[in-house]
């Protein structure tokens, strides 16, 4: 191994736990942050483990841990209101940046994962990249008395329908899908133009 370059990745890193995103915390007014993100998702798939057959569980939390990790560099970019131009191939070259900075079989190993995630092709990436859909919604029903993104943003709920419904067909994620979808709703947690409507 070699140390040297592993501590300055490690160091690199630490600014994940700055990359800001939209949603807030439940501490009064501090964004949460990717690295914040991602732990959460790792532990709701951890919970997740006994739903899904021929899975790779130990691949589908490193993946869930580093899918973000480019958005050091690139940013985190909203789907409803954010610049998605060009978001995966900015996504691509700043993991390509990051991860050449660790040993070449370290570096491999990263940018395979982070491919395959892009990808979509294997179960497991499909079920971290559903699974983190459904982060925002918690999220924000986490923090709605005082704060929701979607209403900040004015986005709808046909919108959010609209963006998410492709990343669900069945199962227990969209079991989940539907039940957050549907408190979010009650709760408000969308633009109030569409509430009153």
């Amino acid at each position: 191994m070699d140390i040297e370059s592993t501590i300055d990745f490690l160091k690199e890193i630490e600014q994940f736990k700055t990359c800001e995103r939209v949603c807030q915390t439940t501490g009064v007014g501090r964004a949460e942050s990717d690295a914040e993100h991602s732990w959460h998702l790792a532990v709701f798939l951890l919970l997740l483990e006994g739903e899904f057959d021929n899975v790779d569980f130990v691949k589908l939390l490193k993946m869930a841990l580093i899918h973000d990790l480019p958005e050091i560099y690139a940013g985190d970019t909203n789907p409803y209101r954010g610049d998605t131009d060009n978001k995966e191939e900015k996504e691509k070259n700043a993991a390509q940046r990051l991860f050449s900075m660790l040993p070449e079989s370290a570096a491999e190993g990263l940018s395979s994962l982070f491919e395959e995630y892009i990808k979509q092709e294997s179960p497991e990436s499909r079920i971290v990249k559903s699974a983190d859909k459904l982060m925002p919604l918690i999220q924000n029903l986490c923090t709605n008395e005082r704060y929701s993104s979607y209403r900040k943003l004015n986005v709808e709920y046909h919108e959010v329908l609209e963006y998410m419904s492709k990343y669900f067909s069945g199962g227990v994620l969209e079991i989940f899908y539907q039940r957050l979808l549907s408190e979010a709703q009650d709760k408000g947690v969308f633009s109030e133009t569409e509430a009153t409507a």
